[in-house]
This record gives C-alpha cells, sequence and structure tokens, in this order.
C-alpha cells in the first residue's frame, strides 16, 4: 500500500524557538488523521532555515514523539560536513532514513560534483545507513539526475533507499519509478497524486498533507476518488499563491493547531483568518 509521508511543519514559540510542546500536539493530529509518517526538517518544516543543532534538537523530539510512525529526517545542507554530521545525528536517533537535497550554491560542480559530494556523505555513514535523494530544481535548480543516481547506486547501493520527486513533472516521476523499481519513489507533487501512484510511486511526501491529510489518505487508498484529487490540487493551488509554509502555518492556527510564523526571510501570511476561510470553501471529499 503506498505510504503517506507528512512534510510536517515546525512549530514555533513567539519567540521564533522550536515548539517542543506544539510539535507534539500536531503529531497526534497527524496520527490521528491517518497518515504513515513524517518527514522534519524538511522544505516545508523550514530545514535551511535552522541550524544543525536546532534540527538535531527537531529531529530528536520527532523520534521520541513519532507514536508508530514513520520518520525519515531532512538533513541536506550546502556544507558537506555538516550534512555529514546532522545524518549521522538523525540515523543515531533512530530516524528510518535520511532526506538530503543536493549541495546548490556552487553550480558550476555539475552532475559529477554533486555525485562525489553524495559518495563522500555515504562514505561517512554507518554501513546499514538509508538516504532518499531529494530531488526538488524548483528551489535548489539542481536537479538529482539519472547520472547521479546510477553513479550512486554503483558506488552506494545499500544506502540509496529512495528519491523524493519534487519536480512538477508526472513524467518525470513515472520515468524514475520505470528506471528505478528497486527505489521507494516519492511524489512531493499533490495535483499529481493518483498519477503517480498509478505509475508505480512508493506514495508521497507532501505539504499541503499538514492540513488536508484526509484527502491524501482517501486518495491513496483508493485512485478512482477523483474528488479527492480535485480538493487537493486545489489546495496545492492555493497554498502557493502567497507561499506554502507561511500559509499551511495560518491555516494550522486557525484550525486550532498553532504552530507559530515562519522563520525569517519567510514572512508570516498578511491575513491568517482569510486564508483559512477561503481554504474552507474547497469542496472536501466526504
Amino acid at each position: 500500500m503506498p505510504a503517506v509521508y507528512v512534510a510536517i511543519a515546525t512549530p514555533l514559540d513567539s519567540k521564533g524557538a522550536f515548539d517542543a510542546q506544539a510539535m507534539s500536539r500536531l503529531i497526534a493530529h497527524l496520527h490521528d488523521a491517518g497518515v504513515d509518517g513524517i518527514v522534519p526538517c524538511g522544505t516545508t518544516g523550514e530545514g535551511p532555515s535552522f541550524s544543525v543543532a536546532e534540527r538535531s534538537e527537531i529531529i530528536r523530539h520527532c523520534i521520541s514523539a513519532r507514536a508508530g510512525l514513520g520518520v525519515i529526517a531532512g538533513t541536506g545542507c550546502q556544507s558537506l560536513s555538516d550534512t555529514i554530521t546532522l545524518t549521522n545525528a538523525a540515523l543515531a536517533a533512530g530516524v528510518d532514513a535520511c532526506l538530503i537535497l543536493p549541495p546548490f550554491f556552487f553550480k558550476q560542480a555539475g552532475e559529477h560534483g554533486v555525485l562525489a559530494w553524495y559518495r563522500a556523505v555515504c562514505d561517512a555513514l554507518p554501513r546499514n545507513s538509508k538516504i532518499v535523494l531529494y530531488h526538488i530544481p524548483p528551489m535548489t535548480g539542481v536537479p538529482i539526475t539519472p547520472t547521479i543516481i546510477d553513479g550512486l547506486l554503483e558506488s552506494h547501493p545499500t544506502h540509496i533507499a529512495g528519491i523524493k520527486d519534487s519536480g512538477v513533472d508526472a513524467a518525470h516521476t513515472a520515468m524514475l519509478t520505470a528506471r528505478y523499481p528497486q527505489l521507494a519513489i516519492y511524489t512531493g507533487n499533490a495535483p499529481i497524486l493518483a498519477q503517480a501512484i498509478r505509475d508505480g510511486a512508493a506514495g508521497s511526501i507532501l505539504a499541503v498533507a499538514n492540513i488536508v491529510p484526509r484527502s491524501v489518505r482517501i486518495l491513496t487508498d483508493d485512485l478512482a476518488r477523483d474528488d479527492a484529487q480535485v480538493h487537493l490540487a486545489a489546495v496545492d493551488g492555493y497554498i502557493r499563491k502567497v507561499g506554502a509554509v507561511p500559509t499551511i502555518k495560518a491555516i494550522l492556527a486557525q484550525s486550532g493547531v498553532p504552530v507559530g510564523i515562519p522563520l525569517p526571510p519567510q514572512l508570516p501570511h498578511p491575513d491568517a483568518a482569510d486564508a483559512y476561510h477561503a481554504f474552507s470553501d474547497f469542496p472536501a471529499p466526504a
């Protein structure tokens, strides 16, 4: 059965510090909605906005509060040494796998530089470690190409467990599932969820699952539920108008699950009540 993972938001207090109690409440809320797992410190979790020490704290807390949920931790950093440190800390804490985005600043290094970087990460991890490659070129500008994937499967086949495809192309996800049947391919694109699963995806890691986990669960379990796919596409399109993280945090707060506002440079949603009302107008599946 395809898995529903939530790219979980990171609750913050009024001073911008991690709010552990609020995270426990959010995890319990999502657990009750029937999700299979969470992904802390990814894009929706504002991972790149936190220090290595802060991300380690968030990940450790998610492990302690997981209540049986799977945990794939976002541990990719721009620095190779920070990535190795954070990934090893997350694995030691007990995560199931680590989601690692590519280094994205020095783009002239090309795919062979990215491949060498990932190999250096894998070399520094325990033998039984599992990592999920993070393909999110709209944010990084650095795609995880077949050259990179093939090279890692050649050098570190036991480390590479999957790929999160957060591009916007259903055909790309279909290519990954067909070319790499040995890997768990997760879509990060809610509007193509049903198609991705039909094409062989292992499930999803979605931002919208913070606020519409039931719709994601319904569609994942029954791909014929077009009403759920329409709902997900509408909500996904809406939250991206102002910004996914500010809008998700605003809607969660208005729903009775306060999580604070985003860290800089992201700005709070300008009208949380309006965001919630607009979100509530999208017809949810019965």
